[in-house]
């Protein structure tokens, strides 16, 4: 099966990795990015589309020229100001798909410790969460909500903590239960999503170093 990707989210740090694990298997993909982004994707195989994720129209004009079998969402902000970016910009994403009838499927990162993992985390790991990642973890928990919802079908990563530090090839993944290390790079998150993509995985999986 030929694959047509398209990533969201593609200049944040996870989402240049995710554009640089696809560069190195040979599949061509689409990389929206916000307008100024353009810069930071430099990998050979990358098609750029600027547009703004929370405008939906920017999100129809990326559609119309090309046939997606994939939807990667990794998106992010370091802004404050900027709330519920990952649930709001997923949802539009969906919406459009369902507005145009387009059966894609959509990979999103997400989080350990959302929704059902929630259980998994150890009290420690709960504590921490509601500390420092509270705003964080209820926007990823509204992103899963909708991506459940969509026609085309879904599989949701959800990483421990990610780390900028090079790959290395051994990413443990489960479906339940507490994860045996807390962090994880966010190269192999890449090399995990694209791999669990090119296999038809769908559900939730967590992963860890």
């Amino acid at each position: 099966m030929d694959h047509k990707i398209i990533v969201f989210g593609a200049s944040g740090n996870t989402g240049i990795k995710i554009c640089e694990e696809l560069n190195s298997l040979n599949i061509k993909h689409t990389a929206f990015v916000r307008k100024g982004s353009e810069s930071k994707i430099k990998t050979p195989l990358t098609e750029v589309v600027q547009g703004d994720v929370l405008n939906k129209t920017d999100i129809q004009n990326a559609f119309k020229t090309e046939s997606h079998t994939d939807i990667i969402v990794a998106l992010g902000s370091r802004d404050l100001k900027v709330l519920n970016i990952r649930s709001n910009g997923t949802r539009n994403i969906i919406e459009v798909l369902k507005s145009n009838a387009i059966s894609s499927k959509i990979h999103i990162i997400s989080a350990h410790g959302v929704r059902e993992s929630w259980d998994s985390l150890r009290w420690y790991e709960k504590l921490l969460s509601n500390l420092f990642l509270g705003k964080t973890m209820k926007d990823h928990d509204l992103q899963e909500k909708a991506v459940i919802t969509n026609p085309g079908g879904y599989h949701i990563v959800r990483p421990v903590a990610l780390k900028n530090t090079p790959g290395t090839g051994k990413i443990h993944s489960q479906t339940e239960g507490s994860l045996p290390s807390g962090e994880i790079s966010r190269a192999d998150v890449a090399k995990y999503l694209v791999a669990s993509l090119l296999e038809g995985k769908d559900g939730a999986s967590s992963i860890c170093k």
